[in-house]
């Protein structure tokens, strides 16, 4: 076999990824030594191929050093994300592991209250999507960047199941995301703790006069603005916001 493991490992591998979801496979007779005749990798198993290969070029300072011996002799199921609780179809998988793979477009996704007594919302957007084309473009003019484009894209409104499934999906697949919380929207929060969940990088930010939520989420550092994100307190924003730029389109390019 073209993977250099004993055919007893493969059968056994093939075996665990096909409880997973993250392959099918046909079986007929004649097929020995091996247990299967044909396999196929599956949506949600490109999506988790995605997933481990960007893990593996995580930032260098995130690393954890593990003892070679110290999985050896076990075994465990990968696990079989849902994504969100109505379930996710072929097609949301497909996505999803299409925009991870897409190694010169950053994908920014950024959710808010859309009807705010603090904001106007569309200045809002404007304004925040206009710090990452300046923090893009400063990462394109670098030696050895990838040369990205970005894609911003503003969460959708409202809560059904179709519509629940189109937020979470695409919090999934973005590189980073941005939430507004200066109203404390549920909704909002909600998609935060997705954000969080799945790993992306996050990016929460509040009017400077509002308070930080009740509870400190996964020690997030929140950024205050004035004036409709038209001014970020922190005088090194814009080069914060290039650094996270940079580490996102490294983890992608590298895949």
């Amino acid at each position: 076999m073209f993977s250099g493991l004993p055919i007893h490992e493969v059968n056994d591998s093939i075996a665990l990824l096909e409880r997973a979801g993250f392959v099918e496979w046909r079986r007929y007779l004649g097929t020995g030594p091996f247990n299967f005749g044909q396999v196929w990798i599956t949506p949600i198993g490109r999506y988790e191929a995605e997933r481990i290969s960007g893990s593996m070029f995580s930032d260098p300072e995130s690393l954890q050093q593990v003892p070679p011996d110290a999985s050896r002799g076990q075994v465990s199921l990968p696990p079989a994300p849902i994504g969100s609780p109505y379930g996710f179809r072929d097609e949301d998988w497909e996505v999803i592991a299409e925009r991870k793979s897409q190694a010169d477009r950053l994908n920014v996704v950024m959710g808010c209250q859309f009807e705010s007594t603090h904001y106007d919302t569309a200045t809002l957007q404007e304004n925040v999507e206009a710090s990452f084309k300046r923090a893009v473009s400063e990462y394109n003019s670098q030696p050895g960047s990838f040369k990205t484009t970005l894609a911003f894209k503003s969460l959708a409104a409202g809560y059904g199941e179709h519509l629940f499934n189109e937020i979470a999906r695409d919090i999934i697949a973005s590189d980073i995301a941005v939430f507004e919380t200066s109203d404390l929207n549920p909704n909002v929060m909600l998609e935060l703790g997705v954000a969080l969940t799945w790993g992306t990088r996050v990016v929460p930010i509040k009017i400077a006069s509002c308070p930080k939520p009740p509870s400190d989420v996964s020690g997030q550092t929140w950024i205050d603005y004035e004036e409709d994100a038209q001014r970020f307190l922190d005088t090194d924003h814009q080069q914060k916001l290039a650094r996270m730029v940079e580490r996102a389109m490294r983890k992608k390019g590298r895949r």
